[in-house]
């Protein structure tokens, strides 16, 4: 086994050592418009929708696959080429664990744990951050605009597990992580845009073991990295997702304590940005996408299947983000309904499973 993951990270980095040296770059796209894809078969969609921007996910294990690499670049080129801004989430899966298990920070899975913190707990650990990044912007440096380094990581217990630390330690590891990363990155390509992802919770101390409120973290993650020009990737999702409505969320506040920011209060977290001591380096609001919000078209709550009211709800969120001037992408949550989502009604997609485009379809394709 050591002599096969051995020969498969060597032609790995083998494919990233002969890719040409490309100038940097940066795809502006034309609209903050936006959509979560899977496959190179909904690039299509993709272009006769009118996004201009596409976000998608990639798992650490796959940088070790040659048949991966090989696919996602293809997934990439076929983006490029059709003049989409590309949004990749690195994810930090366990299944990294067989190819490069310095990359996790536990060594042995964790019940209810989906992704786990990037191991920044030893030297070894950084070090695989950084060879890890280096085979992908090696491959994909010249074809990714965007970086978001891990998922919602204000929740240590679900989405980005380090295991049992106060919060000071946890934003100091994550910190780590996330400078490893922006220094590949920048070195590869200085005009690409690395940002922290967070969920909705703004204001919530700590809940549920090792969740906090991004209000909590902020002020720690800046003093840490306020010399990077790091970004906020936001996921903006209705308080309850299997209501679409989001105009009338309860926990979504119009002041500077609120629980939730989501698009019917985005303000908070813009005005807060623009505090003196939250600003980059070049003085400026730093760069801001809506990375992930999807509304259903399955509600329970508004009495099942509601498909003219998913269509109404992202025409809402849509205007209200393009109001906000800090506002550079809005990403729905999804191109088509997943399968496996649709059991607690999450149905986020603009086409149905049977490949039926929704009322949303339409409105979002109408949206400027």
């Amino acid at each position: 086994m050591k002599k096969l993951t051995a020969f498969m990270t060597a032609a790995v980095l083998c494919l990233g050592s002969v890719m040409p040296a490309y100038a940097d770059f940066y795809r502006q796209p034309s609209n903050i418009k936006g959509v979560l894809i899977n496959s190179e078969s909904e690039v299509a969609d993709v272009v006769e929708v009118g996004a201009s921007q596409v976000v998608c996910n990639f798992p650490m294990s796959w940088a070790f696959q040659p048949n991966m690499m090989n696919a996602y670049g293809s997934f990439l080129r076929a983006m490029d080429n059709a003049g989409i801004t590309v949004t990749m989430i690195v994810l930090n899966d366990w299944n990294a664990a067989a190819y490069k298990p310095e990359l996790l920070p536990v060594s042995a899975p964790v019940a209810g744990v989906s992704y786990y913190g990037f191991n920044t707990l030893n030297e070894q650990g950084v070090q695989a951050i950084r060879d890890t990044a280096g085979i992908l912007t090696s491959n994909f440096g010249n074809l990714v605009s965007n970086w978001v380094i891990g998922n919602e990581v204000n929740d240590g217990q679900v989405w980005n597990y380090l295991g049992s630390m106060d919060i000071d330690t946890y934003c100091s590891n994550y910190a780590t992580s996330f400078r490893t990363w922006y220094d590949t990155i920048k070195a590869s390509n200085s005009l690409a845009r690395v940002y922290m992802p967070f969920d909705f919770r703004w204001n919530c101390g700590q809940l549920e073991g090792f969740k906090y409120g991004v209000m909590d973290m902020l002020p720690r993650l800046n003093a840490l990295l306020k010399d990077t020009d790091y970004g906020i990737a936001w996921h903006a999702y209705p308080e309850t997702f299997t209501d679409p409505v989001f105009s009338d969320d309860i926990h979504v506040l119009d002041t500077p304590d609120t629980y939730i920011i989501n698009l019917k209060n985005l303000h908070v977290l813009t005005d807060y940005m623009q505090q003196p001591d939250m600003l980059s380096p070049e003085g400026k609001v730093r760069h801001l996408i809506l990375s992930e919000q999807g509304f259903t078209s399955d509600s329970p709550e508004r009495g099942g299947q509601v498909l003219e009211l998913q269509a109404q709800s992202i025409a809402e969120a849509y205007q209200a983000a393009k109001a906000n001037p800090y506002v550079e992408g809005f990403f729905l949550n999804r191109m088509h309904d997943e399968p496996s989502l649709l059991g607690a009604h999450y149905a986020f997609g603009l086409i149905g499973t049977d490949g039926t485009k929704k009322p949303a379809w339409q409105m979002y394709k109408d949206l400027q």
